[in-house]
């Protein structure tokens, strides 16, 4: 506002000075005299002034205009001048749109797009290698494998571009199944930028997918302190590639370098079930059993776990179900309010025949958290007690519509399987976890009905009872997976 007054000031000022001007030139006597060939002219002071502005702006417009004709002449000859950068400057800002365009478009998923206005961007050199990156990503995208792969390969002298230029080729070099090749590019790439995530990242997939284990071991350390994870992460990831190896050495055949590399890989991680229980079995294939109960006993301490459970059946599997019921006491010392350990108990209880004590556990858990598990446990006891079809029935409507015990699943994919370091689905590292997933499957391959202990019978008097009651959930899973996906339409 303040200097919007000024402004307009400032032109009052200047109008009033040029009247005052012209005014005064106006008002005061003589003339201007001009003789030209024996003619004399006579002409006010007025007229004067203003012919004398007027020939002023046309010898100022014959000076411009020939130095536009200069400019013209020079522009035609190529030598840098105001009108070349003037067009210089257009074709930028259509460059730039162009540019701008193509990285929405990128974004966008229109790949063909992205083509064609990298196309018009590339009239400006400065944008050279943008356009180059994304005519490689968009060709990829596309299926041009051979297209991208030569862009990459152009992008590689460059310095600033050559570490995507070397993804781009191992991706390039894995589709083709070209491994060595590109776990070679890998090792380059972690060598230029011996820091960099993504490419330590590619390196340790490739090698893990290699089966390299050593060279995964080294490449995770490496990663782990970029990373900066924390001590229990960084022991826990170690050992799943111990684990790893160990599972590939025993397939292998060779018991005793497994056996080395999972005691290496409990060691690391004392509280990871899996290999835990792998190193039991192993130890026990060697005769060393006292060794294999030692472990479980110890990663049994830290967190019950029903793997454990079963491992720790399968020591003796020919044992009777009494004895089974007391070796099975030192796990329950200081742990009688854990789930695990309940179910347990109940499992044994009832492969014992011992069918009121395996129902007062199983009374204490319906009453607190229950789960479809302890429903089916409810039912095989009243089966076993010689219950009408009616109360067993009953149990496994509950099991029906009560929430699922814990699986494997991958945290990532919600994948459920059994556990390992790898997703089978998404090939995530480090990613099963112990639980439930967001959509669950009702009986899972992890959700024996009755696991480990049961044996062939439920009681003597009635050898049926088993398959009843594992028929029964059979058919309900049956039933359940038909409602739910009626469901689910439903809900679409």
């Amino acid at each position: 506002m303040i200097f919007s007054l000024i402004r307009g000031g400032f032109i009052l000022l200047l109008a009033g000075g040029l009247t005052y001007f012209f005014v005064h030139i106006e008002s005061t006597p003589g003339f201007l005299s001009i003789e030209i060939n024996e003619k004399e002219v006579k002409l006010s002071l007025l007229i004067s002034a203003i012919l004398l502005v007027f020939f002023g702006f046309i010898f100022w417009l014959i000076l411009r205009t020939l130095g536009l004709l200069v400019a013209l002449a020079d522009f035609l000859m190529g030598k840098e001048t105001a009108l070349l950068r003037f067009f210089k400057k257009i074709r930028y800002r259509k460059s730039q749109n162009a540019l701008n365009n193509a990285v929405v478009a990128l974004v966008e998923g229109e790949n063909k797009k992205v083509l064609l206005e990298t196309t018009k961007a590339r009239f400006n050199p400065e944008f050279e290698k943008i356009v180059n990156l994304l005519e490689a990503q968009a060709e990829e995208s596309l299926g041009n494998k051979v297209k991208a792969e030569k862009i990459y390969k152009k992008l590689l002298p460059n310095k600033d571009t050559r570490m995507f230029a070397i993804k781009g080729l191992i991706r390039s070099k894995v589709e083709s199944g070209d491994i060595s090749m590109a776990l070679r590019l890998a090792e380059k790439a972690v060598s230029l930028k011996p820091k960099n995530l993504q490419a330590l990242s590619i390196l340790f997939k490739l090698q893990c997918d290699g089966e390299d284990w050593v060279g995964a071991r080294k490449t995770l350390i490496a990663q782990q302190n970029v990373e900066k994870s924390t001590k229990e992460i960084r022991l826990r990831q170690e050992a799943l590639i111990l684990y790893a190896d160990a599972i590939q050495k025993r397939s292998e055949g060779n018991t005793d370098a497994a056996l080395t590399k999972i005691r290496e890989s409990v060691r690391k991680s004392p509280g990871l079930v899996p290999a835990v229980c792998i190193a039991s079995e192993l130890e026990q294939i060697t005769g060393k059993i006292k060794n294999a109960e030692k472990l479980l006993r110890a990663c049994w301490k830290i967190e019950p776990h029903s793997d454990l459970a079963k491992s720790f059946a399968e020591l003796f599997p020919d044992e009777t179900p009494i004895a089974r019921l007391k070796r099975f006491k030192v796990l329950f010392n200081n742990l009688s309010n854990n789930k695990v350990v309940k179910v347990t108990k109940a499992e044994l209880f009832l492969a014992a025949e011992d069918f009121p004590a395996a129902r007062r556990i199983l009374v204490k858990l319906v009453n607190e958290k229950p789960d479809s598990q302890t429903f089916i446990l409810m039912a095989a006891v009243e089966k076993g007690s010689g219950a009408s079809e009616e109360i067993i029935q009953g149990w496994l409507s509950k099991a029906f519509s009560a929430s699922r015990p814990p699986v494997w699943f991958c945290n990532s994919c919600n994948h459920i399987s059994d556990w390992k370091p790898f997703c089978p689905q998404c090939n995530c590292f480090d990613s099963y976890i112990w639980g439930l997933p967001e959509t669950n499957k009702i009986f899972s391959k992890s959700d024996a009905l009755l696991p480990m202990i049961i044996g062939e019978s439920i009681a003597p008097s009635n050898p049926s009872a088993k398959e009843d009651i594992i028929s029964n959930g059979k058919k309900m899973e049956k039933v359940t997976s038909r409602e739910e996906r009626t469901d689910i339409a439903k809900n679409e």
